[in-house]
Formats: C-alpha cells, structure tokens, sequence
C-alpha cells in the first residue's frame, strides 16, 4: 500500500512514472518541472491514496493516457484518471470474480497461492485460539 512507502522512496516510484507517461504522450519536460509534479503527485498520492498499491496508480497512469484528450499532466488530470481506476476497483470488489474487469488483471490473486496461504494461517490462529 502507497501508505507504507516511506516519501523517499515513493517521490522516486513517481519520478520514472511520470517520465514513462510524459513519454508516452510525446513531450520532454525540463528536470525541474519532473521533479516538482513528482514531489506533488507523491504527497497527493500519501494524503489522499494511501490505501491503494502503487501498481494501482500504475495502471491509472497507463489507462488514462490510451483513454484521454488531455495531453499535459497537471493535478487535475492525474486525480482524474486516479479516481476513475479507484472508482473501477472499488466497483469490481463488489462483483463476482467471473465478471471482473480485464483491466484489473494484475490484481487477481488466481494462481497464487495467496487464498490458500490465508486459509493455512486462520487455521493455525485457530489452532492457537482453542
């Protein structure tokens, strides 16, 4: 969860974000301007996201660049694009796992052994309780 990434850290997760995006979009921002949007988008993302993961902001970043008009990044459209993917998460941990959205395929635990994982230690809690 971004709420665990210390802001060191985090401002640097942004700082190659935004470099991939700006890319993808065909500009070439000056360093300066890299930095400050990175040093913004990291606070932001601490006040007012921390539940999500990063990868969550990842794929906001990647959805809204193949999905918009806008193409400058400022405040205004990466809170945007960060709500409408949270606004699709949050819609699709209220439907059946057969009709989940394509787009949050890298959320899905299939495979991973992690449901089976919790199962093993409830039942050791379990096991401890009684």
């Amino acid at each position: 969860m971004i709420k665990d990434i210390n802001i060191k850290e985090l401002t640097g997760h942004c700082v190659d974000l935004l470099m991939r995006t700006y890319t993808e979009l065909g500009q070439t921002p000056s360093e300066d301007v890299v930095l400050i949007m990175s040093q913004s988008l990291a606070n932001d993302l601490k006040e007012d996201f921390g539940k999500l993961d990063f990868e969550d902001i990842v794929q906001a970043f990647r959805q809204g660049v193949r999905n918009t008009d806008k193409f400058s990044i400022n405040v205004k459209t990466y809170y945007s694009w960060i709500k409408a993917h949270r606004q699709l998460i949050w819609s699709q941990n209220r439907n059946e796992s057969a009709y989940v959205d394509k787009r949050l395929h890298y959320r899905s635990r299939n495979g991973t052994g992690i449901k089976k994982l919790g199962n093993q230690i409830k039942q050791l809690k379990n096991k401890d309780n009684e």
